[in-house]
C-alpha cells in the first residue's frame, strides 16, 4: 500500500492532490500500522518542502463516532 503513494509522489505533477487518508487520523495511526507509516511518508515530505498537507472535516464528531476528516497532499 505505502508504495502506491511513494508511486505518486514520483509522478505528481506541481498542484495535483492525493487523498491519503479519510477518518480521524490522530487515532487511526495508533491502530493501524500502515496508516502510521502512510501519515510518516507524508510528514516527511512537508517537512521537506514536497508537500503540502491540509484537510477537510467531512463529519463533525458525535456522541459515538469521532470527527470524520479528508487528509490530502498537494504536491509543490
Amino acid at each position: 500500500m505505502l508504495s502506491k503513494y511513494e508511486a505518486w509522489l514520483q509522478a505528481a505533477k506541481q498542484n495535483e492532490s492525493i487523498t491519503y487518508h479519510e477518518g480521524y487520523l490522530a487515532k487511526d495511526r495508533f491502530y493501524n500500522n500502515t496508516t502510521r507509516d502512510i501519515a510518516n511518508l507524508f510528514m516527511r515530505c512537508a517537512e521537506n518542502k514536497k508537500v503540502v498537507l491540509f484537510q477537510k472535516r467531512l463529519k463533525h464528531e458525535t456522541t459515538n463516532q469521532d470527527h470524520v476528516f479528508q487528509y490530502v497532499a498537494k504536491k509543490i
